[in-house]
């Protein structure tokens, strides 16, 4: 996996399925990131001893802020809002 200077992993799963939500609700909290992984296991899918493993990189002055909300959504501490409603 390539991770380029000045990014940090901040989470690795397995499969772009299981990384896509928590890329989407980094983005929605102002965080960007981008995933990086294997192109065998994407291609076809594997999750098997490292391939389709997928690491959730951000800027490094963004870590600390993504891994408190992945401690938070790990904790159960997010909600979800939906339009105007609180």
């Amino acid at each position: 996996m390539r991770v380029s200077e000045g990014e940090v992993e901040v989470l690795r799963v397995d499969g772009r399925i299981n990384a896509e939500p928590v890329l989407a609700a980094l983005r929605a909290n102002g965080i960007p990131a981008r995933l990086v992984g294997e192109a065998l296991g994407s291609v076809y899918g594997l999750t098997l001893d490292g391939l389709g493993e997928v690491a959730i990189v951000v800027p490094g002055p963004y870590a600390e802020a993504a891994r408190q909300l992945l401690a938070d959504a790990a904790a159960g501490a997010l909600a979800v809002a939906c339009g105007d409603q609180p």
